[in-house]
């Protein structure tokens, strides 16, 4: 029996965050959609008639800090329990205030998805790029390396999109769609240039020795004279669509609690699964059939309705403020 090889690159998110992550989930549903596009439904468990989304919110609280900080950072403030308090206030600071087009929520997720879930670790740390949490930085809400075999690896752009129904009940899984597809497509159209600029610069922030260093910048910026031929890097693109399941309909004072969450399991799957040929369409529309594409897909359930309305748009503030320890304007 072989020892598998030390990974170039560590995961950032620690084993104990990785587990209490997914065992949010009940087991993930893959489709291989195409020859390199995957589809993986993870549905939250249901607790007290609803997805767990007190569950959700924590455990991206914990996971936010290896996300915003450099591993060499987040070791810092690791080996050092005195600055705990300092860490955290740094970490939240990052996050913008919530308003109705926060993203910064859905940019966690796919980041405990590609590290949790695909085993991907992150290449780079973006929000540290951030001179002000007001600001956006551009490009991909993601870099990850997956390591697909002894001598090839997937250099994962991320891009997250939560939306809820406008114009009708169903339409929140075909925007998310949509808009995560047009926005790689774009990454695409402009050739990697910004993001692959972005992991060079901040490459040396990670916390490697020389050799990992060394054997990861031949991997992600092979030289001019073509590198370490043996060992191929191939662009890839990991997507998480957030989608909204309305439940305004289910009378659940005359459901057992059992039935309650059947009839979510059932309608979120139904919803995504409805939507496997517009995947694929997608996917040939934006030219990215040369790509692996690690889709994910996170349905969130819509009640209430008037000014009582609890869906995606009232989750997504909700995370943003949990995140950046704000409150929700009312």
């Amino acid at each position: 029996m072989t020892d598998t090889p030390e990974p170039v690159l560590p995961l950032s998110l620690l084993a104990s965050n990785r587990d209490k992550f997914n065992a949010l989930f009940y087991d993930t549903v893959s489709v291989p959609l195409q020859k390199k596009t995957n589809l993986h439904v993870r549905v939250l468990r249901v607790q007290n008639g609803t997805f767990d989304l007190v569950g959700l919110y924590r455990e991206l609280q914990n996971n936010s800090v290896p996300y915003v900080l450099s591993r060499l950072n987040y070791k810092k403030a690791l080996e050092d329990p005195s600055r705990l308090m300092e860490v955290a206030a740094k970490v939240q600071s990052q996050f913008r205030v919530p308003d109705e087009k926060a993203g910064e929520g859905g940019e966690v997720i796919l980041y405990s998805l590609l590290e949790g879930h695909l085993g991907a670790p992150k290449v780079l740390s973006k929000m540290e790029l951030k001179t002000n949490s007001d600001h956006y930085v551009y490009g991909s809400d993601g870099v990850h390396l997956l390591r697909a075999n002894d001598s090839s690896y997937q250099l994962i752009f991320g891009e997250s999109k939560m939306y809820g129904d406008s114009g009708g009940v169903g339409t929140s899984v075909k925007r998310g769609i949509k808009a995560a597809f047009k926005s790689v497509g774009k990454v695409h159209e402009e050739g990697f240039d910004f993001d692959t600029w972005l992991v060079q610069s901040e490459l040396l922030k990670e916390e490697l020795d020389d050799a990992k260093l060394a054997a990861l910048a031949a991997i992600l910026l092979p030289s001019t004279s073509g590198g370490d031929e043996a060992t191929k890097k191939h662009n890839a693109f990991g997507i998480f669509v957030g989608y909204e399941v309305d439940v305004t309909d289910m009378k659940t004072e005359d459901m057992e609690l059992g039935e309650i969450e059947t009839e979510l399991r059932k309608r979120a799957t139904e919803a995504i699964a409805a939507q496997h040929e517009l995947i694929r369409q997608e996917v040939t529309d934006h030219g990215l059939g040369v790509y692996p594409i690690h889709l994910y897909a996170i349905p969130f359930a819509k009640r209430g309705t008037g000014d009582k309305v609890h869906g995606i748009t009232q989750i997504r503030m909700e995370l943003a403020a949990q995140l950046g320890n704000h409150g929700v304007s009312k």
